[in-house]
């Protein structure tokens, strides 16, 4: 099944609520993969654990430069998601709750900050979509 999420845009409500629905229903084991699978990958990873109802300190640990995620690059802007998360709904309510009913990507987009050294690594020398 084909679930697009961008690297480098803020997770959309409507993808992260439609992955949901998906993860409920499918058959496991399965496998989550991107083209790097830094990004992508580490977003629904992480989607998957705030599913499961860990906390997002855990959920962030799946965008990692371990595996090659850069955060102070553009791809930073999923990390921001689970800290705004963590920020604004974790302990208040839970996160599906946030995302229909709070989560706004428009903001998000417009206040997160990237750029310098680290997108120049991160999009031109590794060529990261």
């Amino acid at each position: 099944m084909f679930l697009p999420f961008e690297s480098r845009g803020a997770p959309q409500r409507d993808r992260v609520l439609r992955f949901h629905d998906v993860y409920r229903s499918m058959r496991t084991p399965a496998l989550m993969h991107c083209k790097s699978g830094a990004d992508r990958a580490g977003l629904a990873a992480g989607l998957a654990m705030l599913f499961e109802g860990a906390p997002a300190a855990i959920a962030i640990r799946q965008l990692s430069l371990r595996y090659l995620h850069i955060r102070q690059s553009g791809t930073g802007i999923l990390d921001a998601f689970f800290l705004r998360y963590a920020a604004e709904g974790e302990g208040k309510k839970p996160f599906l709750d946030w995302v229909r009913e709070d989560y706004d990507e428009d903001d998000l987009r417009e206040r997160f900050q990237a750029g310098g050294i680290a997108s120049f690594v991160n999009d031109w020398l590794l060529a990261r979509e």
